[in-house]
């Protein structure tokens, strides 16, 4: 999930690269927000400060190729990693949660 609120790539906080695009950012920079990404089965729901940005429903017959590329983006269990986008951005993260969900 995407954090970048202002910085020159147009993909914004909340995208799921390759599935879905936000272009419009849903927090300010300088800013504590939280964000929420929930999957259950083959549905994923984001979430950026309380708000819902919205809830995707992998297709059926989704292969695991991104369209153009960028590895397996199946929704089953996997890693995931936290990251600064571009060298010159500065985030922060507190309070990282993780739990298995039934």
């Amino acid at each position: 999930m995407q954090v970048n609120n202002s910085q020159g790539d147009p993909v914004r906080t909340g995208s799921i690269y390759h599935v879905i695009k936000i272009f419009t950012p849903p927090a300010a920079d300088d800013t504590w927000f939280t964000q929420e990404l929930i999957v259950k089965g083959k549905t994923i729901t984001v979430m950026v400060d309380g708000r819902r940005l919205f809830e995707y429903v992998e297709p059926a017959g989704v292969t695991g190729a991104a369209p153009g590329g960028g590895g397996d983006h199946r929704l089953s269990s996997g890693t995931f990693a936290l990251q600064a986008h571009d060298p010159g951005s500065e985030v922060h993260y507190r309070n990282i949660r993780v739990k298995r969900l039934p």
